[in-house]
C-alpha cells in the first residue's frame, strides 16, 4: 500500500542517499522519518572499511606489471563504485559525492592521491566545515591540482588561493585581487615533500598581510579561518547544501535559517544537514521530482531501487585473475557463469581498460562497467571537467546524454546483468497484489522506479508489450525454464523473448521523462 508515510521515505532515502527497494522504503515507513532520519545522520561504523584496502589492491593487481601508474584511476572508480552501492552509510556516501563536485581535483594517472582525497572527504563528510576546508588545503591531490606544491615566497602562485575564494568558499564579489595575492602569500610553504603535505618554513612569506580588510601575520590556517567565518561563506555553503539535497534556488528565509544554524553550531555540517532533512522545505510539493538525477544518482539509484546490488558486489577474495580460484566457487561453476571482465569495459582514465587483465568474474565485470555508463552520460567519477566541477541540473539531460541514459536500460534489461534478481521480487508483488505476471512487472517496475505515477493507459500499454499478440502472457505460451536435455530451438527462443520481454520494460521506464528527476 503507497501511502504518504512511503512516499515520504522514498523521497528521503532518494535524496539522503541513492534511493532504496520497496522493501527498505516500506521499513523506513514503519520506523518514522524521525527515526530514519536520525539513522541517516548518525550513521553505524563503515561497514566497507575493513575491505578497502584489500578491494583497491586486488583491482590494481588487474592492470600489466608493466603499467606506469601504481595505482590505476579506473580501480579507484570501480571502488568508489561499489561504496555508493553497498554502503551502509547512504547520506555519507552522498555527502561524498557532493563533496567531490565542491572541493574538485582531477589528476591523471596514478590514482593513489585521488584515493586519499576521496578518502578524506569521507572522513569529514558530516563534520566540522572549517577542519574540512584546513585539511583539503592541505590534500596532495588538491596542491598538486592547483600549484600548491608549487607556491614559493619569492614566486607566489595564486591558483589555489583564488579557486578558494572564488568556488570553495565565499564566491565571486566578495573579494578583490590584492586579496588573491595577500591568500597566496599566506599559502606559501605549503608544499609536499614524498607525496605528502609538508610546511616549508624557508619557503613561506611571514611578513604583514592584509586580507579581506584585516591585517595580520596571516598564514594559511588563518586565511581558512577568515574565510570560513565570512558570510558570504555562510550564505553561499547552506545555498549548495539544500540545493543539492531539496531543490534549486532556496527562498532567503529558508537560507537564513540555515546560516543561522551553520554559525550557532560553530560551523557543523551536520547540524546544517539535519535541519535541511527535517525541513517542511524538504517535503514541500517544491521539493518532490524537483531535482534532475545526476549520472550517478541515475546509474546507482536505478540498482539499489530494483534491488539487484547484489549482482555487482564482487568481494574482494573473489577479484582475480584464476577463475577457479574464487572463495567458495568451483572452476566449473565460474566457468559457467563467467561474463568475462574485458579491457574494453574499464574505458581510459589514468590506467585504460585495455591495460587490464582479464578476470573471469561476472559481478567485477558489471561493477566496471558502471563508471564507464557514468561517463557516457555526462559525469567522469575523479574527473570533473574543470575546477568548478560539474554544471549539474539541465546541463545532464541533452539528445547524446539522453540516449545513453536509456542505452544503459538495455544494458540492465540483459538476463545476465540483473542476474535473475528480479523475478523473485516480482512474484511476490503478483501474489500479494493478485495480479498477472505481466501486471505484476509493471506494477514492481513503477513502485521500485519511483514510485511512478503511470497513467492507465501507460499501464496497459507496457502490459501489452510483455503480451503476445492473442492477449495472454507469454509465459502460458513457453516454460520458463526448460527441461533439462531439451535443446529445441523453438522453445528456447520463444522462452528467451519472453525474458527479454519481461526485462525489455526497463529502458521503456529508464527513458521517460518522469524518471530523470527525483
Amino acid at each position: 500500500m503507497i501511502d504518504q508515510s512511503y512516499l515520504d521515505s522514498a523521497h528521503l532515502l532518494r535524496r539522503a542517499g541513492f534511493g532504496a527497494a520497496p522493501d527498505v522504503i516500506r521499513a523506513a515507513a514503519v520506523a518514522g522519518l524521525d527515526s530514519t532520519t536520525a539513522a541517516l545522520l548518525n550513521p553505524p561504523s563503515d561497514n566497507l572499511a575493513s575491505q578497502d584496502d584489500e578491494f583497491i589492491s586486488r583491482l590494481a593487481a588487474l592492470a600489466p606489471e608493466n603499467a606506469k601508474a601504481r595505482l590505476p584511476m579506473q580501480a579507484v572508480k570501480i571502488w568508489w563504485m561499489h561504496r555508493m552501492l553497498m554502503t551502509s552509510n547512504p547520506l555519507v556516501e552522498k555527502m561524498t559525492l557532493f563533496w567531490h563536485g565542491h572541493f574538485t581535483s582531477r589528476l591523471g594517472g596514478d590514482g593513489t592521491d585521488m584515493l586519499e582525497q576521496n578518502k578524506l572527504l569521507r572522513y569529514h563528510a558530516l563534520g566540522n566545515f572549517r577542519t574540512l576546508t584546513l585539511a583539503i588545503s592541505r590534500n596532495s591531490a588538491m596542491l598538486k591540482y592547483l600549484n600548491g606544491n608549487q607556491n614559493y615566497k619569492a614566486h607566489p602562485n595564486e591558483n589555489y588561493a583564488r579557486e578558494l575564494m572564488e568556488l570553495f568558499t565565499c564566491g565571486i564579489g566578495n573579494y578583490t585581487e590584492d586579496d588573491v595575492k595577500a591568500a597566496a602569500r599566506a599559502f606559501t610553504g605549503w608544499n609536499i615533500r614524498a607525496d605528502e603535505f609538508a610546511f616549508n618554513p624557508r619557503q613561506h612569506d611571514d611578513s604583514t598581510k592584509t586580507f579581506l580588510g584585516k591585517t595580520g601575520n596571516w598564514n594559511g590556517n588563518d586565511i581558512v579561518d577568515i574565510l570560513v567565518a565570512h558570510p558570504a561563506t555562510a550564505t553561499r555553503l547552506c545555498t549548495q547544501l539544500f540545493a543539492f539535497f531539496a531543490y534549486p534556488d532556496p527562498e532567503p528565509a529558508v537560507v537564513d535559517a540555515l546560516t543561522k544554524t551553520y554559525y550557532d553550531s560553530g560551523y557543523d555540517i551536520k547540524a546544517v544537514m539535519n535541519q535541511i532533512l527535517r525541513s517542511r522545505a524538504f517535503y514541500s510539493e517544491k521539493a518532490r521530482n524537483a531535482v534532475i538525477k545526476s549520472p550517478a544518482q541515475f546509474v546507482v539509484g536505478t540498482i539499489k531501487m530494483l534491488g539487484i546490488e547484489a549482482a555487482f558486489d564482487p568481494q574482494p577474495g573473489e577479484i582475480t585473475n584464476d577463475a577457479g580460484s574464487d572463495a567458495g566457487t568451483s572452476a566449473d561453476t565460474a566457468a559457467q557463469n563467467t561474463l568475462a571482465f574485458r579491457p574494453r569495459l574499464l574505458g581510459k582514465g589514468g590506467g585504460r581498460m585495455k591495460d587490464f587483465k582479464s578476470a573471469r568474474n561476472p559481478k567485477l565485470a558489471r561493477l566496471a562497467y558502471l563508471p564507464v555508463a557514468m561517463r557516457s552520460m555526462g559525469q567522469d567519477l575523479l574527473a570533473p571537467p574543470s575546477v568548478k566541477g560539474w554544471d549539474g541540473g539541465e546541463a545532464w539531460i541533452n539528445s547524446t546524454t539522453l540516449m545513453n541514459r536509456v542505452a544503459f536500460g538495455e544494458r540492465l534489461a540483459q538476463p545476465r546483468q540483473t542476474a535473475g534478481l528480479l523475478e523473485p521480487l516480482v512474484a511476490k508483488y503478483a501474489a500479494d497484489h493478485g495480479v498477472s505476471e505481466a501486471e505484476a512487472w509493471v506494477g514492481y517496475l513503477a513502485e521500485a522506479l519511483g514510485p511512478l505515477d503511470l497513467t492507465t493507459s501507460t499501464r496497459d500499454t507496457l502490459v501489452a508489450y510483455i503480451r503476445d499478440d492473442t492477449g495472454n502472457s507469454l509465459t502460458a505460451a513457453a516454460p520458463r525454464v526448460l527441461p533439462a536435455g531439451n535443446t529445441r530451438r523453438g522453445p528456447l527462443q520463444r522462452a528467451r523473448q519472453e525474458q527479454a520481454r519481461y526485462l525489455g520494460l526497463l529502458p521503456l521506464i529508464l527513458g521517460t521523462p518522469d524518471y530523470q528527476v527525483c
